[in-house]
């Protein structure tokens, strides 16, 4: 669905599937038969089918089954229209931006997809103040010292224009990501947050009509979530696409329950941890693929103030990070299915720059004795409790850190494990707290003032409604246009939790995003010292970027491995 740049939290293993034409060979629509089940583990349910209110990957893939955005990338980042009729055409200064969509896209009551639902979405639910949407600073541009929404206007039925005051060199791929409500219906709840938020058409996803190549049929939450085939997908119209009867998300407790259903032949996909990768590409029945991705793994450091005072002190942060050793997740853990992060932008990106990121937790900048010598020249003492070398807090007593993290994964609770023996090797002892997906988002990463409404970030006076230390969650990156991860680093990204406020931070994502980044090399160079500073801050420690290993039955055709695996997924076929 709409991911590509839809940077989101998760770390169980999910495949975030991009409904997109397809250019393999035409299968028969006569293999139109049975169910394609996809295993998941519980942990990493979706929170919501209302994909504008969503901030995980999960509600965004959900609902992604039943909608289409404007455009999606293959393997090789080329550019893939879906609802776009024609590539976006941008103006010669850079200010305009023409979308002209197809015209044969309908919602639910028969009644045509119009250029006006692309617009109201935006101006009055995404760019709207009684509706908290996320990721509203994508949209959002800084004209004389104060920021402004861009504007968007009708020209016909199936044409509509994006006008900016400012130059944004990656706006272009905001716009990809587009997808509209319903104005027909959205206007009766428009004002109303909790209307909006309980509407039963958004939250059964009934008004999709051919949008996407399912239709939802059934959530039984924690159990399994239920689409059918629609058959009036407009994108299936020459096929007979999609080739399954119905496509059933099943979740799981563990990662070694799901990984047992796919061996018995019970479910048809699903990831399978490092471990067991050499086992199950040696069943006869199952290949496993073995792909990039773009998520990346980190540690988030808690610098509000509900979280341990040390963790606002970088030297703090640095030293943590330098202790808990990249090169040992990637051998012990990930069984060399990974590589070591150090910034949001991966290697696989042009943007990337070896020389420049600060590589804590590799050599040289690892270590234990390293690690303590920057906790004491941070201005903590260490004092010996019960025969063992401890940190002190400001007030004398020994450092003890809350670790809070979701169950269900055998690579996050070996993870979780090795960072509490990591840290305690240091002298900060490490409690671990399971608990839910949906707790975790709800009581630890969401904040407010007193009197507040809970959002993931409400500014630096704002906390969480219980109290952490760290936490362990997955990043998704775009490769090609990385700056959207301004959502978890700028002082007002709508998804900084974590309560990271850095004012060169936030001028250097402005500057990319400004008409000073047209020149690629200059932007190049922008980035360089964005991922610099970011890496020298360590608002979170960058662990690993993730590969990933895709187990299917055998009897799946037409899939296309690669770092957007899954793009074409509703041409996926029983042989």
């Amino acid at each position: 669905m709409n991911s590509n740049k839809r940077v989101t939290w998760t770390l169980t293993t999910v495949l975030l599937l991009f409904a997109v034409l397809s250019g393999c060979a035409t299968p028969s629509a006569q293999l139109t038969k049975g169910d394609f089940i996809e295993g998941d583990v519980a942990g990493g349910e979706a929170e919501t089918l209302n994909w504008i209110l969503a901030a995980d990957a999960s509600s965004f893939a959900y609902a992604g089954y039943t909608l289409e955005s404007l455009a999606s990338y293959d393997n090789q980042f080329k550019v893939v229209l879906r609802g776009l009729a024609k590539d976006i055409e941008v103006s010669p200064d850079g200010l305009v931006y023409t979308i002209n969509i197809r015209d044969d896209m309908k919602w639910s009551d028969g009644s045509s997809v119009t250029a006006e639902d692309y617009v109201y979405t935006l101006k009055n639910l995404m760019f709207s103040d009684w509706l908290n949407y996320n990721y509203k600073d994508d949209w959002q541009e800084e004209v004389d010292g104060e920021n402004q929404f861009v504007t968007p206007a009708v020209i016909d039925d199936t044409t509509f224009t994006i006008m900016r005051k400012t130059v944004q060199p990656e706006f272009v791929h905001t716009l990809y990501d587009m997808i509209p409500y319903p104005r027909y219906i959205a206007v009766k709840y428009e004002g109303d947050v909790d209307a909006f938020t309980q509407a039963k058409e958004f939250n059964d996803l009934s008004y999709t009509g051919n949008l996407g190549p399912y239709k939802f049929k059934e959530w039984l939450k924690n159990d399994k979530y239920v689409l059918a085939r629609n058959p009036d997908f407009f994108l299936g119209k020459e096929t007979g696409a999609p080739f399954f009867d119905n496509y059933i998300v099943k979740m799981f407790g563990t990662s070694a329950v799901m990984q047992a259903a796919l061996e018995a032949g019970d479910i048809t996909y699903c990831g399978i941890e490092p471990h067991n990768v050499a086992k199950y590409k040696n069943m006869p029945g199952i290949n496993v693929y073995t792909v990039p991705t773009r998520g990346y793994n980190i540690i988030a450091y808690n610098q509000r103030k509900n979280g341990w005072e040390g963790l606002g002190n970088k030297m703090v942060r640095q030293a943590i990070s330098m202790a808990i050793d990249k090169d040992t997740i990637v051998k012990k853990i990930y069984l060399g299915f990974a590589e070591p992060a150090y910034s949001f932008i991966p290697s696989s990106s042009p943007w990337y720059s070896d020389d420049t990121v600060i590589k804590l937790g590799v050599a040289p900048l690892n270590g234990k004795e390293k690690a303590v010598e920057l906790i004491k020249q941070a201005g903590y003492q260490y004092s010996s409790v019960n025969g063992r070398s401890v940190v002190l807090d400001k007030d004398g007593q020994p450092v003890k850190l809350l670790l809070v993290t979701t169950p269900g994964s055998d690579v996050v609770e070996s993870l979780s494990l090795l960072i509490r023996q990591e840290l305690a090797d240091i002298g900060i002892e490490v409690e671990v707290k399971w608990v839910q997906w949906p707790t975790l988002l709800r009581q630890y990463l969401m904040n407010k003032v007193p009197g507040g409404e809970a959002r993931y970030n409400n500014g630096p006076e704002a906390v969480s409604e219980e109290a952490w230390d760290l936490t362990l969650m997955g990043h998704n990156t775009d490769p090609v246009a990385p700056s959207g991860s301004r959502v978890f680093f700028a002082s007002d990204g709508g998804l900084n939790s974590f309560g990271f406020f850095n004012g060169q931070v936030d001028q250097l994502f402005k500057k990319i995003r400004s008409e000073e980044g047209l020149d690629k090399e200059e932007r190049a160079k922008m980035y360089s010292e964005l991922a610099k500073l970011i890496s020298e801050e360590q608002p979170v420690d960058f662990i690993v970027y993730t590969r990933g290993n895709r187990g299917f039955q055998k009897t799946i055709a037409g899939i296309e491995p690669g770092i957007n695996m899954g793009y074409n997924y509703y041409m996926w076929r029983f042989e």
